[in-house]
């Protein structure tokens, strides 16, 4: 009998994260289709096949479910970020870089409108994301053996990402004009290229190993 009771609370815990997680994902997608303003909470209970009221119970609001979807793709994003052993720094941000701009190219609706909108788009979204990017330069700078605190490296890697994101919202416009691998070698340059500019802002930072294992 214990056995029995005991099973059910987990049936049921589990019966709430997939709805939640469905809710989630529903979110965005509604919130990559259209703006902020457009959506209604009943467009994405509805879509979600969720009683409307289980949308508030989970998440509050539209706000609430609106940054739930925004930390959930942020995420995702850094998922490409998690490297692990076994291939070489310059195999894992190849990598990292590939599965960075499948993703968006997959969700471009989700791109545009909320991971590259710009920091004016919404505040509190843009934290979540920018919070997002600093993650990966750290992960990116213990692959190359660089000093994630360095002040010159932290400036030249958030300018790096500044003209990634750039490039990246001109490529979602015309994904025919270069395909992925194209855009993984040019990007790859850009890195190595800002990486070296380092030196202007500190002269006597050593760069010449984390150069050479992307070259």
């Amino acid at each position: 009998m214990s056995r029995s009771s005991s099973a059910k609370p987990s049936k049921r815990a589990a019966q709430k994260a997939e709805t939640r997680k469905r809710l989630v994902d529903v979110a965005i997608e509604v919130f990559s289709e259209s703006d902020y303003e457009q959506v209604a909470v009943a467009d994405i209970a509805a879509r979600a096949d969720v009683a409307h009221g289980l949308l508030f119970h989970y998440f509050g609001n539209k706000r609430g479910i609106y940054l739930e979807a925004v930390r959930t793709t942020a995420d995702q994003l850094n998922a490409a970020f998690v490297f692990r052993p076994g291939s070489t720094p310059r195999e894992l941000v190849r990598t990292a870089l590939r599965q960075h701009l499948e993703y968006l190219r997959e969700h471009r609706g989700l791109a545009l409108r909320l991971v590259l909108g710009g920091r004016g788009a919404d505040p509190q979204a843009w934290e979540v994301y920018e919070a997002a990017r600093w993650t990966a330069l750290a992960a990116f700078a213990a692959v190359m053996g660089l000093d994630r605190d360095n002040p010159a490296l932290r400036m030249v890697g958030r300018a790096a990402v500044s003209a990634l994101d750039e490039s990246t919202v001109q490529w979602l416009d015309n994904t025919d004009a270069f395909d992925v691998d194209h855009m993984v070698r040019w990007m790859e340059s850009l890195i190595v290229a800002c990486i070296q500019t380092a030196h202007v802002l500190d002269p006597g930072i050593d760069l010449d190993g984390a150069v050479a294992l992307l070259e």
